[in-house]
């Protein structure tokens, strides 16, 4: 592998194919396309962007390094609600330690991971058209495209850059936006910059991807990008940037075409693509599994790996004890380690507050499907957005029909106000718990980081309390990459 970061992943005329990620979309899974005949049709054309998804979740390299993910699990240790019971892999995520490094593993793997479906993401943006087949696959798998696009410098600026400061220019540094196949270095956009090209791509995207379906079924397979899930992705940036019009919208008319999970689904490990509320998931088959690498060898309760019999994962103990007794989520964690003990299923160590939330296919196959969107959080942005814009009635209405598939007896909210919005955030955070929102929320949100008074080991994570105005909320840039592009400013810590 080259050193030279930004030229081996930008590099013109590479393209990852690996193979599909849908059965349907691939009967040889050992069959990848030649770089030449990538673009000559549109049947071709999907390969590229089945690579995409299956990037979204493969191994690259380390156990902590599975794709998005693993990213997902990173974000949520760096956080204030997923505990972890002894030194593993993603530890020193949680004392702050892998962002702070320039040669730490952490920045590199994001850089590397995020570039990589933004290169691939250009060269399907300028190559499709000349691909021979219908119009119709050409925008579908365009629009697909530039939603990762987006989607990948959403995930890269909230990480390297400052948080968005509405009412202001936004003037600090973000990242390099490439925005067509080179292997020129460049330097760091604004983050007012990228945020724009995010919201300008996804916005493509959606006129590109309205009303479309594939071939092969009536509706595409929960992998594939569709207008819904850019609708969400739309609402997440609209939320981060406090736009909160576009986020309650967006996130309306993205759950529009989902439905809620039962409270027995609740129930059933979050792993499965056939849960109805998840819109975009990994769609993983059987021989496709990432073993050890796998987003369940690490939150599952059940795979038998070392990392889950000596570090379960636990739920911050003050945020489990405002969920309701009759909420069926309380069950997705154990408040002792001996009922988790007697619950069973569990492979090595248990802790209090054990949590149950997300089921591998066994003790020996890590198997899972993971979520990288629901239709949960639709209702939850929409009911953030609505409140933090002052309209109160409707964010409670919002917020009820959620909370009331999970609660029968909940009732609907008289808080108003911030008193509102904090129950929001609370079931913002009990329903996403481990799906890597939590410390981007803090960032977007400019509150501090706070571990004490909960079970949260001090020998363990190191860091119980940072401040919301410190410099440790954007990451270092890698330094390979400072290396390699003399264009880069880096970060201050």
């Amino acid at each position: 592998m080259k050193k030279i970061f930004f030229n081996l992943i930008l590099i013109a005329g590479v393209l990852l194919l690996p193979q599909a990620c849908s059965d349907e979309l691939d009967v040889n899974p050992t069959q990848s396309v030649a770089q030449g005949d990538v673009f000559t049709t549109t049947g071709n054309a999907w390969a590229a962007v089945n690579g995409i998804h299956r990037t979204m979740f493969q191994q690259d390299g380390r156990m902590d390094n599975a794709g998005h993910g693993s990213k997902m699990i990173t974000i949520d240790f760096m956080g204030d609600d997923l505990v972890p019971d002894a030194w593993q892999w993603f530890v020193r995520a949680s004392r702050w330690q892998e962002h702070d490094n320039e040669n730490g593993n952490h920045p590199y793997d994001w850089f590397r991971l995020y570039y990589r479906i933004v290169s691939n993401a250009n060269m399907i943006i300028h190559n499709i058209e000349g691909a021979e087949g219908p119009q119709r696959d050409r925008e579908f798998i365009l629009g697909q495209a530039l939603a990762y696009r987006g989607f990948a410098y959403y995930q890269m600026v909230q990480y390297f850059g400052h948080r968005y400061v509405p009412g202001t220019n936004n003037d600090q540094l973000g990242v390099p936006l490439v925005l067509e196949p080179t292997t020129e270095g460049l330097p760091r956009a604004t983050v007012e910059e990228v945020y724009a090209q995010i919201t300008q791509d996804l916005d493509q995207a959606l006129g590109l991807l309205d009303g479309k379906v594939v071939d092969w079924d009536t509706q595409a397979p929960k992998s594939h990008i569709t207008h819904d899930v850019a609708l969400g992705l739309r609402a997440r940036v609209a939320l981060t940037m406090h736009d909160w019009g576009t986020a309650a919208s967006s996130a309306n008319q993205a759950r529009q075409g989902g439905s809620l999970m039962s409270q027995a689904q609740v129930l059933q490990g979050f792993s499965s693509h056939d849960n109805p509320e998840f819109m975009w998931a990994s769609r993983q088959l059987p021989d496709q599994t990432t073993y050890f690498h796998s987003f369940y060898a690490f939150m599952s309760y059940n795979f038998n790996s070392s990392n889950i019999r000596t570090s379960p994962k636990s739920i911050n103990s003050q945020l489990y004890h405002q969920i309701s007794e009759t909420d069926i989520r309380k069950q997705l964690w154990e408040e002792t380690a001996e009922g988790a003990q007697e619950r069973g299923g569990i492979p090595g160590n248990a802790a209090d507050y054990h949590s149950f939330k997300f089921e591998a296919a066994g003790s020996g196959d890590s198997y899972g499907d993971i979520p990288f969107m629901r239709t949960a959080e639709m209702y939850l942005i929409e009911a953030e957005a609505l409140a933090r814009d002052g309209q109160d009635g409707q964010a409670a209405q919002v917020l009820y029909d959620l909370i009331s598939a999970r609660d029968d007896e909940y009732t609907l909210s008289a808080n108003t106000g911030q008193d509102l919005i904090d129950e929001i955030m609370i079931h913002r955070r009990v329903e996403l718990w481990g799906e890597g929102h939590r410390w981007f929320d803090l960032k977007r949100l400019n509150e501090d980081l706070d571990r004490t008074g909960t079970n949260f080991n001090p020998s363990v994570v190191i860091l119980m309390e940072y401040p919301a105005d410190g410099p440790l909320w954007v990451s270092l840039i890698p330094r390979r990459e400072i290396e390699a592009n003399p264009e880069i400013v880096q970060n201050v810590h």
